[in-house]
């Protein structure tokens, strides 16, 4: 059995009160959650601590999150670190531009909400 508390998990978001509810909702459950407030500092901290799962805002000011998952996959370092796109901009060609540069879950923000969030994250990583 897994242990959840070695897992890491980065979310990179730049919403206070995402960023807010999300923390909770992981620290009720026991897990580790990193946080970055825009795509530059997320990009430096996945390097940095390697996370388990990344969950990715797309649209952040500096840089989106399109640009930092294609930058992520580019990078030795970073490119086999799953990645979950978080957005409000659920459109099908995201969706499909997405698969095809290597996001494992593109998730809506009003349908996954920070508590199916948990449970699917576990459920990526494996914890019980």
């Amino acid at each position: 059995m897994p242990n959840k508390v070695n897992k890491k998990i980065l979310l990179i978001e730049d919403d206070p009160d995402q960023v807010f509810l999300y923390l909770t909702k992981f620290k009720m459950e026991g897990l580790k959650l990193l946080t970055a407030k825009n795509g530059v500092e997320g990009l430096a901290m996945a390097k940095k601590e390697k996370p388990d799962i990344i969950l990715l805002d797309i649209v952040m000011d500096e840089m989106d999150g399109m640009e930092v998952l294609e930058r992520l996959k580019k990078d030795n370092a970073t490119k086999n670190i799953p990645v979950v796109l978080l957005t409000n901009l659920v459109k099908k060609e995201l969706l499909e531009k997405s698969k095809q540069m290597g996001a494992i879950g593109f998730w809506s923000k009003t349908e996954v909400l920070p508590k199916d969030a948990v449970d699917r994250v576990k459920a990526i990583l494996d914890i019980t």
